[in-house]
């Protein structure tokens, strides 16, 4: 498949990835990315002709965004693991 099919991991490691994305690019006292990478990484970049809504390697709001659900906003993005692990945050409600 294509190297950016899905996340591989277990369920552990992909909970403190998000618990570092949740915290601004850091996680118990380590700084993996910037504030402003998260920022970057998780706001809309697609063209507002185009529909379904991208981040950069992020979901925030498409056909494929049904992980998100009723419950959480827009401004919540993820990963909906075709091939893998699917992935939801809410940094609003820090879920």
């Amino acid at each position: 498949m294509a190297g950016h099919a899905g996340l591989f991991t277990t369920a552990a490691d992909v909970s403190r990835f998000a618990r570092m994305m949740l915290n601004g690019g850091e996680l118990d006292g380590v700084r993996i990315f910037k504030p402003e990478t998260v920022k970057l990484m998780t706001r809309v970049h697609t063209p507002e002709t185009v529909a379904a809504r991208r981040g950069l390697g992020w979901d925030v709001d498409s056909p494929y965004s049904r992980p998100r659900g009723k419950l959480f906003p827009l401004g919540s993005y993820g990963h909906t693991g075709f091939t893998g692990t699917c992935l939801w945050i809410d940094p609003h409600s820090k879920t």
